[in-house]
């Protein structure tokens, strides 16, 4: 019944979200970075130009879209005196949290429910990382691909294997994208985070999936609520700017599990492991086994590790009563991470 009732809820907000255009942003830069050690509140750096290269460059040259500095917020462990943005500790490590929201809302402010996920993190995994930066990047409906600045800042003296990129939802995308560019090695100054995580990552954004047997999106209408995320066309109509839709589900980096690309392999060769998270009852999980296919190809069944829950829809990490599921992800995640750096 909880589900049922949580799942229905979902629907109802995200179709009002998308008529109405009801988006509430949490936080206020002004004010929260009068006292950042008390709010976490960080600004961050816009991209050096030399790093937005090859692909990447000409899409943003095409949209319109140059760096620009944002900001975040530190959440989980302060000093001793109380604040946030202490320095790290040798071999501390970190998670770099991308919040979800379909590309056009949402944040990482800490009165966000996106940031659900970081808390259940800090309270499930201490053991593996103490802190979360979450990263308030653009939105595309302010800016179309790529409007982000995720590129983890050192400022503070994290090593970058010590570093867990997290993506969430549509920040799946993000996260992918991030550590699919600092692979690339056209640009060794970037090296790679010590792992990946992908919650419920969307990476079909035109909807290749939807007309193929079986299709998910429609043997899942009844079990997930995501309907007007992905056919309202405005979160897709955001994201591609100048681009035509036939371009966008073709192009790699915009929808990485079209079923319409051109050329996967090698694609996602060198990157870091990397754990997916996905509901079987989820609207677009197909795509996310097409994703997972891929990624195995390339980097290896050793280095991709896919975790599939029985009947749970799309945006459930986030929802703190869905147990006893919600705890045994984050235990699962806590062993995989563990398992990583040996501890």
């Amino acid at each position: 019944m909880v589900k049922t009732l949580t799942r229905y809820a979902s629907e109802t907000r995200g179709r009002m979200y998308y008529k109405i255009g009801l988006f509430t942003p949490e936080g206020n830069p002004v004010k929260d970075s009068r006292d950042p050690g008390a709010t976490g509140f960080v600004w961050v750096d816009s991209v050096p130009s030399q790093l937005v290269t090859g692909e990447i460059a000409n899409l943003a040259h095409r949209n319109g879209v140059k760096p620009v500095d944002v900001y975040g917020y530190w959440h989980g462990a302060r000093d001793e005196s109380g604040k946030h943005g202490q320095r790290a500790t040798k071999g501390e490590r970190v998670l770099y949290y991308l919040h979800g929201g379909a590309h056009i809302m949402g944040s990482s402010h800490p009165s966000s429910v996106t940031t659900d996920v970081t808390r259940g993190s800090l309270e499930k995994r201490p053991k593996v990382a103490e802190r979360v930066f979450g990263l308030d990047y653009r939105l595309a409906s302010s800016a179309p691909y790529p409007p982000a600045n995720p590129f983890p800042a050192a400022t503070l003296g994290f090593e970058p294997s010590n570093i867990i990129v997290w993506g969430d939802s549509s920040a799946g995308h993000l996260a992918s994208n991030l550590v699919r560019h600092l692979a690339n090695p056209g640009i060794p100054s970037l090296p790679l985070p010590g792992a990946l995580v992908l919650v419920s990552p969307t990476l079909d954004w035109t909807n290749t999936h939807l007309n193929t047997p079986a299709s998910t999106m429609n043997v899942n209408k009844n079990s997930d609520y995501v309907y007007p995320h992905l056919l309202s066309g405005y979160t897709l109509t955001s994201i591609r700017g100048s681009l035509s839709e036939h371009e966008f589900e073709k192009n790699t980096w915009m929808s990485p599990a079209s079923l319409k690309l051109e050329r996967t392999d090698g694609l996602f060769a060198n990157c870091p492991p990397t754990y997916i998270l996905a509901g079987e009852a989820e609207q677009t999980v197909d795509a996310k086994r097409t994703f997972r296919d891929r990624l195995i190809h390339d980097s290896g069944k050793d280095k991709v590790h896919y975790a599939e829950y029985q009947d749970m829809y799309h945006g459930w990490l986030a929802m703190s009563w869905m147990e006893p599921e919600r705890s045994q992800v984050y235990r699962d995640i806590n062993a995989w991470l563990t398992g990583i750096w040996g501890l």
